[in-house]
């Protein structure tokens, strides 16, 4: 029997659900309800169920926090949402990335069984192509779903050293853990879905996974060839994230001028304003100066200048005053500075008044 949650505010709305689910004929049976997100998710840890049937508005951790975190924790877990018809193009958006079935309230018997019924067939076809998770033991499932979360989490943040330890420690704990007759099986399943959480990051992060050839589908030899095949995939991916960065950036360099005219004042360097746009500095430093004429410290440098002088001639400001207010902690630095770009030390300027 296939365990259903239900999960709604309103104690009513939860009675309506369960009374009119044909729940025997779809092989399925309601073992809890929750009143909020909160107390879902609890009981989706304790009871583990293969449905979630939750509202979308309800205080504390609403429908779409719960989405949220059921693809992170609970990929395997299919989910209904139930929404008011206001909520309806909302609700679509909110869900996009996460198959899941929705319904409107209030909640029609045909409807719902229809999408029962829907769900019912999607279990039966997973159970005949198979996730990997429905090969594992409790414990393994629990550290596969940990590993699953981090490399996402590594192929977001477009770390591929992080990326491939996730994966050299999941070939481990799976040569340890799966039974030989069991490991094809798995490494099939593993892998189509790993590549299926990696689409999913690369879409996220402004990429299109059909740019990089997938992996080839025919049985892996191993666990190793499967982590240094995928492993290989990932790090393309990565590196079309990268490079579709740095044509951004390349195509808009008012931004970065932008960015240095907001915060010419702050500590500022060559490396941070890379870091922050997410290219080398190597490629900040060639590209800013084809378009400007100017290096990124030179451009830093006059707008510094030029704002000292205006704070040194047009107000009553202590020297070292308007150093600070301009990036220069350093009070003889600024000076040798000043010096060399106007050809005048700040006080002869300021007698100059």
């Amino acid at each position: 029997m296939l365990k259903v949650l239900i999960i709604d505010d309103e104690p009513w709305s939860r009675q309506v659900v369960k009374s009119l689910g044909a729940w025997e004929e779809h092989g399925m049976q309601v073992i809890g309800e929750a009143e909020d997100g909160i107390e879902g998710l609890e009981l989706i840890e304790a009871l583990h169920p293969g449905l979630v049937i939750t509202d979308m508005r309800m205080p504390g951790l609403d429908g779409v926090e719960l989405l949220e975190r059921l693809n992170r924790q609970y990929p395997e877990v299919q989910i209904i949402v139930m929404s008011g018809y206001d909520d309806f193009v909302y609700l679509k958006q909110a869900i996009r990335s996460k198959a899941a079935e929705y319904l409107l309230k209030p909640v029609d018997r045909t409807e719902l069984n229809h999408v029962l019924s829907e769900c019912a067939k999607e279990r039966e076809r997973q159970r005949l192509t198979g996730s990997p998770l429905m090969l594992m033991e409790q414990a393994l499932m629990e550290h596969y779903l940990a590993y699953r979360q981090r490399i996402y989490d590594q192929l977001l943040a477009l770390n591929k050293p992080a990326v491939r330890e996730e994966l050299e420690k999941l070939g481990r704990e799976l040569e340890r853990s799966v039974l030989q007759h069991q490991l094809e099986a798995m490494l099939e399943r593993t892998s189509r879905d790993l590549l299926l959480l990696a689409g999913e990051a690369a879409k996220t992060s402004g990429v299109d996974p059909a740019a990089d050839p997938v992996p080839t589908d025919k049985p892996w030899p191993s666990v190793q060839a499967m982590v240094t095949g995928l492993g290989d995939h990932f790090t393309e991916l990565v590196n079309t994230a990268l490079e579709q960065r740095r044509n951004r950036i390349r195509l808009d360099l008012a931004e970065v001028e932008d960015y240095i005219r907001g915060h010419f004042h702050e500590p500022l360097s060559l490396e941070g304003i890379a870091a922050h746009f997410l290219v080398t500095k190597e490629h900040l430093s060639r590209a800013f100066k084809a378009a400007t004429g100017d290096t990124v410290i030179e451009h830093i440098t006059s707008l510094r200048m030029e704002r000292a002088r205006e704070l040194i001639a047009a107000r009553d400001m202590p020297i070292k005053d308007a150093a600070a207010l301009c990036g220069y902690e350093d009070l003889a630095y600024f000076y040798r500075v000043f010096k060399k770009h106007f050809g005048i030390t700040p006080g002869e300027l300021r007698s100059e008044k």
